[in-house]
């Protein structure tokens, strides 16, 4: 009897994994043969790929301003936050690191959408044409719906200041 739980567990469990299905593309860019990510996707998938070790380092590495995560702790979770980011993209790997440690230490991950592009900056159901984007990453802060600010490719202080200019706009 016990062996035949085994079995019906055992045949259950290969069956859901066969059948998940991420809510992304997953292949390898011709150019660099990196792991692309195409479509929506979240932190956790980014930390579940062994070849995305430059997303834990460059958290490791940074240490946002205090001051400034201050300022994001109160502000930031009434905002919605869509990023788009190439995972075979050089300024994704500098910037969205820092991005996810902010995130992390000023509490706001319960409001973003991440979605990954391909090297012509498209993702799966045409969410770049609806956020009009051009370079990637782009952050994008919305407050109610509507765009506030976005920051492009890097950001002019650094990750958190950025976002805190584009909070102090909301009246």
């Amino acid at each position: 009897m016990k062996k035949s739980i085994l079995l019906v567990c055992i045949i259950c469990s290969t069956i859901i994994s066969a059948t998940a299905q991420y809510s992304y593309d997953i292949v390898k860019d011709s150019q660099s043969s990196q792991t692309i990510f195409k479509g929506k996707c979240s932190f956790d998938d980014l930390n579940d790929e062994a070849s995305f070790d430059w997303l834990k380092l460059g958290m490791n590495e940074y240490n946002p301003n205090n001051d400034a995560l201050t300022i994001l702790k109160k502000q930031l979770p009434g905002c919605e936050i869509v990023i788009f980011m190439g995972t075979w993209c050089d300024d994704t790997h500098a910037l969205l690191p820092k991005l996810y440690k902010t995130m992390t230490l000023s509490h706001c991950f319960t409001n973003y959408t991440m979605y990954g592009v391909d090297r012509a900056k498209h993702s799966n159901n045409k969410e770049d044409e609806k956020y009009k984007i051009v370079n990637v990453p782009t952050i994008i802060v919305l407050k109610n719906g509507t765009e506030i600010g976005r920051i492009v490719e890097t950001a002019k202080e650094s990750i958190e200041q950025d976002l805190v200019k584009i909070v102090q706009t909301i009246k």
